[in-house]
């Protein structure tokens, strides 16, 4: 007997919003139960589903490829992939070949009738576009916020602390830099800096070793001089802008 795959995925982020693996697994269940769909079994995986580098989903499509497999269930199609141009491929290059049918429980579709099949399609358009709008407005959002001279976000640099989303010097840090800066002014290259401060056991911002592209990455900072400077450049929505503001309560 063919096996029927139930596929479960949750991303640290959808932990509270109703997506546990648990609630997955109990609707999958209870859908085969109800259709008589027997030898089920369950991958799960804990990652995005941007991408398709999942452990769990990789180990199913190698159950696929060896023609055991007769359907495959999820409890919503987002939870495969939120893709529209993946979920196509997954679907017409890796199960239609092997006549594995893919259900979603919750939007009621089989993709083994035509009518499930155009359904899936308009579904993944929908996913496509959600996508798409919670990234133009993240983007759009930090625009904003550096056109205003604010933080607008990447990694926080030895001698500033995040706080509620702006940058604060953190004093046992900025004394870190100084030295950085002072070696510099002395004449010092970026390699002698990284093994002095190696050899006094001082770490980066991440508790590592220094190297020369390390000390270069401070000693070029223009946050370090009190200026906040963002390019943004996303040509899908069409924004290509550099924003450069002061603020004097960076300067180190």
């Amino acid at each position: 007997m063919k096996k029927v795959i139930g596929y479960i995925r949750v991303s640290t982020e959808e932990q509270t919003r109703g997506y546990g693996l648990d609630v997955q697994r109990e609707k999958i269940e209870t859908y085969c139960n109800l259709y008589n769909l027997a030898n089920l079994e369950i991958f799960s995986d804990n990652l995005t589903g941007k991408t398709l580098e999942r452990p769990g989903l990789q180990r199913l499509l190698e159950e696929v490829r060896t023609g055991n497999v007769e359907r495959i269930v999820v409890f919503k199609v987002d939870r495969f992939t939120r893709k529209l141009r993946d979920l196509l491929t997954l679907i017409e290059d890796e199960l239609e070949p092997h006549n594995v049918a893919f259900i979603s429980v919750s939007e009621q579709f089989d993709t083994s009738t035509p009518t499930g099949k155009a359904f899936l399609q308009m579904l993944g358009t929908f996913a496509e576009l959600e996508r798409n709008t919670i990234v133009y407005r993240t983007t759009t959002g930090r625009l904003e916020k550096a056109r205003q001279g604010g933080n607008a976000g990447g990694a926080t640099p030895l001698g500033y602390v995040n706080v509620d989303g702006d940058l604060q010097k953190f004093d046992d840090e900025v004394e870190v830099v100084k030295a950085v800066f002072a070696m510099r002014a002395d004449g010092l290259t970026y390699r002698a800096i990284a093994a002095m401060l190696n050899k006094d056991g001082v770490s980066t911002k991440r508790g590592g070793k220094w190297y020369a592209s390390t000390v270069r990455y401070i000693a070029e900072n223009p946050k370090y001089q009190g200026l906040n400077i963002y390019r943004f450049n996303v040509k899908e929505f069409g924004i290509n802008e550099k924003t450069q503001h002061t603020n004097p309560a960076l300067a180190i």
